[in-house]
C-alpha cells in the first residue's frame, strides 16, 4: 500500500501579512524554519521514516521539507509540478486590496470559481499537475513526505479522490498540517487522515 503524506508549508512574512504568493519566492520566516522542525518530528513520530521526500521548488517548500529529509537521511527530490498555483496580477497583494481593485473577480474567487485576471491558473490545470505528480510519488515508494502548497495541495487530492476541486470540501489546511492518502489493493486513493497538526496561530 502506498501511502503519501501531503504537508502545507510553513509560514513567511508574506504569509503573516495576508499577502498572496502564489509562484514568488518569498522564504520562511525563523519562526517558520524553526516551526519546520517542529513539524518535521512530529510527522515522523506518526507515520515513520519516509522512504522519499518531495517538494515544491520554491524555497519555503524546500526549507519546510528539510528537517524531513534530514531525519530520513534522504535527499528532496523537487518537482515543478508541486508549486503553488499562479495568482497571475494578484501576487503580492492582499486581498483587501484585491476586493478594492478587482471586486467582481474577487466575488468569484470566494464563490470557489477561477477568478478572470491575467496569469491566474485555474482549478483544473491545478489539480491535473499536482494529481499526476502525486501518483507517480505512490509508484515510488511505500511512504512519500510531499511538502506543497494550500491551494495545490487542496486541488491535488481532489484530483486523487474524484473531487471537484473548486468545491471547496477539503477547507483551509494551516501551515505545517498534513493530510494523509493511501492507494488500497483495487488501486483507488483513499483519504487516510485529515488536518493532522493543525495549530499554527
Amino acid at each position: 500500500m502506498s501511502k503519501l503524506v501531503l504537508v502545507r508549508h510553513s509560514p513567511t512574512a508574506h504569509n503573516e501579512s495576508g499577502r498572496l504568493q502564489g509562484r514568488l519566492d518569498i522564504p520562511l520566516t525563523d519562526e517558520g524554519r524553526a516551526f519546520a522542525a517542529v513539524v518535521a518530528g512530529r510527522v515522523v513520530d506518526r507515520h515513520g521514516l519516509p522512504d522519499q521526500v518531495m517538494a515544491s521548488p520554491l524555497s519555503r517548500a524546500v526549507d519546510s521539507a528539510m528537517p524531513i529529509a534530514e531525519r530520513a537521511e534522504v535527499g528532496i527530490l523537487s518537482d515543478e509540478r508541486l508549486q503553488q498555483r499562479s495568482y497571475g496580477e494578484w501576487e503580492g497583494l492582499t486581498w483587501d486590496e484585491v476586493r478594492e481593485r478587482f471586486p467582481l473577480e474577487y466575488e468569484r474567487r470566494m464563490d470557489g470559481a477561477d477568478p478572470r485576471i491575467r496569469g491566474w491558473e485555474s482549478w483544473a490545470e491545478v489539480a491535473g499537475r499536482m494529481g499526476a505528480a502525486l501518483r507517480e510519488a505512490g509508484e515510488r515508494a511505500d511512504l512519500t513526505v510531499v511538502v506543497s502548497h494550500g491551494s495545490a495541495i487542496t486541488a491535488g487530492l481532489s484530483d486523487l479522490l474524484g473531487v471537484d476541486p473548486s468545491a471547496g470540501v477539503f477547507g483551509h489546511l494551516p501551515h505545517g498540517a498534513w493530510h494523509v492518502v493511501a492507494r488500497a489493493g483495487n488501486g483507488q486513493w483513499r483519504l487516510r487522515s485529515y488536518g493532522l497538526g493543525a495549530d499554527w496561530p
